[in-house]
């Protein structure tokens, strides 16, 4: 049976070491420099063994370990871990799914032990390896990993405990980076995000403008789902795009929001905005067809107001030019009164005694 090995490094040097190493234990060997390489040949290869270092871009290393045993094709593999910081790193590398592990140092060291895992894996030894660390007899801690490896984790934490969606990927726009709720958006696990071709996540009504954008993108950042709403699984999503350039390669950042209750919210404020402005404008029509009707009620009453100046002895009244008018005169110009004359019965005494 045809011998064939995967190794995934980010050092070239290395990488040509392995490569060199297992082609003469007759090997066909292939080559990657990150996760995402990795995971690409693994498309359309099969290694028996995997030697995998922790510590790289675009997918690393642990990420690598449980996508390959996430994944049922992949899960018999067998993994060894190559690490540079197993002195300072406190995590189980077998709890990674991981067969053996080999502490980085000087090559022929490392060969040696690499010999002993071979060996193992040739013979298909039923028995599995001792659950040691290959080589970290001559390895020390190094603080400055120590803090490098101390804000990994803080970056971890922070980016596990967001509530908005957290994506990283490469210039082609494959998912290398999730956090756990943009798992939960997608109602899938992170180990299942990772390779993903970013706009296949979505529906494809909204795959298209995302690809265009994605193609687009320059250097400044870019937002969707404002003016046109991006839907995944009935919520609607915000999306924001922050490209950058690290050591010579183009990434992006992908900022996503759930944002339905506040567009529900929206709606909600916009019909009751509606609602109150049909209500001023019936009662502002209301308030019209009485004024109108005030209006025409004022308009047929006249009233007298003030001093007015009136005659003791004839009871005229002086009008505003100085003239003096009868008061059923004045009262008539003045008001919408109307006179009907006749006698009262003092007066009939008084002026005509005769016939009372």
């Amino acid at each position: 049976m045809k011998k064939t090995a995967l190794v995934v490094d980010n050092n070239k040097v290395l990488l040509r070491l392995m490569g060199r190493f297992l082609e003469e234990r007759g090997y066909e060997v292939f080559l990657a420099e990150d996760g995402l390489s990795a995971l690409n040949i693994l498309d359309s290869a099969r290694p028996g063994i995997i030697f995998t270092d922790l510590v790289m871009p675009k997918i690393n290393g642990e990420q690598l370990c449980r996508i390959i045993r996430d994944s049922p094709a992949l899960a018999d593999i067998f993994l060894v871990i190559v690490s540079g910081v197993v002195a300072e790193e406190k995590l189980d590398f077998f709890a990674l799914g991981a067969n053996a592990c080999v502490a980085k140092g000087p090559f022929r060291e490392m060969a040696e032990h690499f010999s002993v895992i071979l060996d193992h894996f040739e013979q298909e030894h039923p028995r599995p390896l001792p659950r040691r660390i290959f080589g970290t007899e001559k390895i020390f801690e190094r603080q400055v990993i120590k803090e490098l490896l101390a804000a990994k984790k803080h970056f971890e934490v922070t980016l596990g405990n967001m509530t908005d969606g957290f994506f990283e990927l490469a210039a082609g726009g494959s998912v290398i980076f999730a956090n756990a709720s943009a798992a939960r958006l997608f109602g899938l696990r992170v180990e299942q995000l990772l390779s993903q071709h970013f706009p296949s996540l979505f529906p494809e009504e909204c795959a298209a403008a995302i690809s265009a954008q994605l193609e687009g993108l320059q250097e400044r950042p870019r937002e969707l789902g404002v003016e046109v709403p991006l839907v995944l699984g009935g919520r609607q999503l915000f999306m924001k795009l922050v490209p950058f350039v690290d050591q010579g390669q183009r990434f992006i950042i992908v900022l996503v929001q759930d944002i339905s209750r506040l567009k529900q919210a929206e709606q909600e404020l916009r019909q009751h905005k509606e609602r109150l402005e049909e209500m001023v404008a019936e009662r502002t029509a209301a308030l019209e067809e009485k004024n109108v009707e005030l209006e025409e009620v004022l308009a047929k009453v006249k009233t007298l107001s003030g001093l007015l100046p009136i005659c003791a002895s004839c009871k005229k009244i002086r009008d505003d030019k100085g003239y003096w008018n009868q008061i059923e005169v004045y009262i008539r110009d003045h008001s919408d009164a109307e006179f009907s004359h006749g006698i009262c019965p003092d007066c009939a005494k008084k002026l005509y005694p005769e016939l009372f």
